[in-house]
């Protein structure tokens, strides 16, 4: 008897501890609520106005609403209805006219009218921080130029910046934020126009609000009872500190966050076989260059400057760099903007690129001085590059800088060959085509002396066209242009790339627009 009684409190003990077991196994974070794992060292301010890091001023995508959406659809950005229904633009190709739509309340129920939007855009003038430029420089806007005929129609007069431009600048989560204009006054502490308590609190009207923000710690949204909008399937996001990619990676296996956000290409790699785990990727505003001095030496001969683009082995580049996970790029223009088709001209032709060196009078090669930054993939990138060059006779010394430092001699024009890389502001070409090809702005093309008057020509007149498809023809003869006569050798456009639980469903979706926005909206679990 004491020895069946023995084996039943010994089966129950058995149950118990396979019950608790089952349950600690199957615990998981709640159906409603996404984890995210981020490195958030660059977690400044979640103020609108004063914001400019990625991925915080993302991430305020969901806490403020703003006149147009920036959406990503068919590798093309497209620009959507958000709190303006419809809009026009005037025959004078400068005043724009924006439609709201009615009984619009921010979080706290307050009604949303054309007030707000004008004080929200001004109040980014006077600030004068983040990336208030895009107001005051790219669209040359005043305070006087925003104005708000009613309640329900907001008017802005532009600098004729053709309609792409304007729509995709007002559809920045970084600048074009519709704040609650009592909100932030009733949290002004000595006309500061309420950017101290904005630092870690919200006053908008998006589908989420910012609930608390520990520093280094935690930030939380949580729905917005009073959006306007289709109610998120996810009603929780918090946002976990975790600098280490390596914790990050440890955390997203045993399914204590969602969404590994820092993860290397090498960590990546295996995951591709995971049961569990699956990646998502989205192409960066972002691209990497090799760029020559057009005043220095050889590089002011074009066929020493078109025989190091036949050098390159953009392939292998990608691989080390970015272990493949990346996009062939060889235009200043990139996946998604407007005018970009696929052209890659140069292949990896050693014997063609030794003629023209000899063809220049350079069949010995030279020596010149390498400089990048140190940035790891950058680094591994120099390195193969530097073997290709070696190839055809140029001798690179690499010299590897911190990025400030690297920046402040490229600025001064003093480097003679580089490795870098740059990001755009907002969706356009033109973000991209003054950086390249117009060296009265001041940017990578007067750094490297490319003092081409053709270039600058087209790229200012091409970031000004009215008519598309005018526009589109410039972009198209400027890129075949840039390929053959200027100092850069681009080479690959980069990824944005994520560890993902299978139970997360849409975030291709969510980071889609090349993670300029996060649509959290289009999670569910």
């Amino acid at each position: 008897m004491f020895s069946i009684c023995k084996k039943i409190s010994l089966c129950l003990i058995l149950f118990v501890c396979f019950f608790v077991f089952v349950s600690m196994a199957s615990a998981s974070i709640p159906k409603d609520t996404l984890v995210i794992g981020m490195n958030t060292e660059q977690f400044i301010t979640c103020d609108p106005a004063q914001a400019n890091e990625p991925p915080l001023s993302s991430i305020l995508e969901n806490v403020y609403s703003k006149l147009v959406h920036v959406g990503y659809k068919d590798k093309q950005f497209t620009i959507e209805p958000e709190i303006a229904e419809t809009w026009e633009v005037f025959s004078d190709n400068k005043t724009w006219t924006f439609h709201l739509r009615k009984d619009l309340v921010f979080a706290n129920g307050d009604p949303l009218k054309a007030d707000a939007v004008i004080y929200s855009y001004r109040r980014a003038l006077k600030i004068n921080k983040g990336t208030s430029y895009l107001f005051s420089k790219s669209l040359d806007l005043s305070e006087e130029d925003i104005t708000a005929p009613d309640d329900y129609t907001v008017q802005i007069v532009t600098n004729a910046s053709p309609p792409n431009v304007v729509l995709n600048i007002l559809g920045s989560a970084i600048v074009a934020s519709v704040l609650n204009p009592k909100v932030v006054k009733e949290h002004e502490v000595d006309g500061d126009m309420g950017m101290a308590w904005l630092n870690e609190n919200s006053a908008g009207s998006g589908p989420y609000v910012l609930k608390e923000w520990e520093r280094n710690i935690k930030l939380v949204l949580v729905t917005n009872e009073n959006y306007w909008g289709e109610e998120p399937a996810i009603k929780n996001i918090i946002v976990q500190t975790i600098p280490e990619s390596s914790q990050q990676l440890l955390l997203l296996k045993k399914g204590d966050i969602d969404v590994a956000f820092d993860l290397t290409t090498e960590q990546l790699v295996p995951l591709e076989e995971s049961p569990d785990i699956h990646i998502v990727s989205t192409p960066k505003q972002r691209n990497q260059y090799l760029g020559m001095n057009a005043r220095w030496g050889p590089f002011q001969d074009l066929r020493v400057r078109q025989a190091v683009k036949y050098a390159i082995d953009y392939d292998a580049v990608m691989e080390v760099m970015y272990s493949g996970f990346a996009i062939k790029c060889q235009q200043f223009n990139i996946e998604g903007y407007f005018g970009y088709v696929e052209d890659n001209p140069y292949d990896y032709d050693v014997e063609k690129a030794k003629q023209l060196m000899a063809e220049a009078g350079y069949a010995d090669g030279f020596d010149v001085e390498f400089v990048t930054s140190t940035e790891e993939s950058d680094k591994r990138a120099v390195v193969v590059l530097q073997e290709n060059f070696a190839k055809i006779g140029i001798r690179a010394n690499i010299v590897t800088m911190q990025s400030p430092q690297m920046l402040s001699i490229y600025r001064q024009q003093g480097v003679n060959l580089i490795f870098a890389g740059w990001a755009g502001d907002y969706a356009d070409p033109s973000a991209f085509a003054n950086t390249y090809c117009n060296y009265r702005a001041k940017q990578a093309a007067w750094r490297l002396v490319w003092y081409d008057d053709y270039a600058a020509d087209l790229a200012e007149a091409a970031n000004t066209e009215m008519n598309e498809d005018k526009r589109y023809q410039m972009y198209r003869d400027l890129t075949n242009y840039f390929q053959i006569y200027s100092p850069f050798a681009v080479i690959v456009q980069r990824l944005s790339l994520w560890g993902v639980r299978n139970e997360v469903k849409g975030w291709g979706d969510t980071a889609g627009g090349y993670a300029i926005h996060y649509d959290l909206t289009k999670t569910s679990k």
